[in-house]
């Protein structure tokens, strides 16, 4: 009797315990005037509590892999940290592995926006709080996961090259000055895979494969995308000539890509994409790895909202 109380016991305790970790320089600080907060709330909600200041993008990846002690891994931070976060989560089995909790504290918060979660640090303690969670499509990219989008092109590598500090201050902002400032020198590619028993070949200066409603803030970038149905949506942007070109890139900036009839968009849950010399790929923000591609769902993960 006494060992199984004990047992009970030891699950109860391990089913209250949470780990924050965060971000230092996400978002202007924002969370570090508000820590004690968040804690404050966890706690109340019934949690112990145990806080890990992450030092790189590589240490919240190795910390959550590491979370089989938990049952709620809570990430401050913005996209880029919610991807390595997921990378981590995803090397523990699904029975030992953490709920992702999610505090917005980043410059365009992509996956809190399709999630609907407050913007406000103590709304989203609560929400996190209460419990509630859903299981959420991931993507996979050869061998890295992503949770909102998988691109290559123009625009798509600005997160990796625009300085923290001017992205706290500009906001989203910098990622569009970052990108005018690549247009002379960019260099079209070309993509090759197969549509429905067609091969598509295809000079092209974007390639996007979405998961999520947001990328890189744009807002309702993929109106019809679902966390949820098993699919990532493909958009892929030809090259046309910089007038051209041009135009096709606001027609996205500006959601209104459905008036921009050479944009290709569908729906796969698998793609191998070949190009005609090696490009690097962006996964929600973060460096990722150089075609060749292959493209498909990953596992489902549990998400707090």
């Amino acid at each position: 009797m006494f060992t199984w109380r004990r047992s009970r016991l030891k699950k109860a305790m391990k089913s209250k315990r949470l780990r924050l970790v965060y971000n230092p320089n996400a978002g202007r600080r924002k969370l570090t005037g508000q820590l004690d907060t968040a804690i404050r709330i966890f706690q109340e909600s019934g949690h112990e509590v145990c806080i890990h200041r992450a030092s790189s993008s590589e240490d919240i990846e190795k910390i959550a892999s590491q979370s089989m002690d938990v049952d709620r891994l809570v990430i401050a931070g913005g996209d880029g940290s919610i991807h390595q976060a997921v990378n981590g989560l995803l090397r523990i089995a699904a029975n030992k592995r953490p709920v992702l909790g999610i505090l917005p504290v980043g410059t365009a918060n992509d996956l809190a926006y399709a999630l609907h979660l407050p913007k406000s640090i103590p709304d989203a303690c609560q929400v996190i709080g209460k419990g509630n969670s859903f299981k959420m499509d991931t993507g996979k990219l050869n061998d890295r996961y992503f949770v909102n989008v998988a691109s290559a092109g123009l625009l798509t590598d600005v997160s990796q090259k625009v300085d923290t500090h001017v992205k706290n201050t500009l906001g989203q902002l910098a990622y569009f000055l970052k990108g005018i400032e690549t247009l002379p020198s960019f260099k079209p590619f070309r993509v090759e895979f197969d549509r429905d028993g067609n091969r598509y070949t295809e000079e092209v200066v974007l390639f996007m494969a979405v998961n999520g409603l947001s990328v890189g803030g744009l807002r309702n970038l993929v109106p019809r995308a679902s966390l949820t149905d098993g699919k990532l949506d493909i958009l892929v942007v030809p090259a046309a000539g910089w007038p051209e070109t041009l135009r096709l890139l606001l027609s996205i900036l500006t959601g209104e890509k459905v008036k921009a009839e050479k944009i290709m968009e569908f729906h796969t849950s698998e793609l191998t994409v070949l190009t005609d010399r090696p490009i690097n790929s962006d996964l929600d923000g973060e460096a990722g790895p150089e075609s060749t591609w292959h493209i498909e769902m990953g596992p489902k993960i549990s998400v707090l909202c």
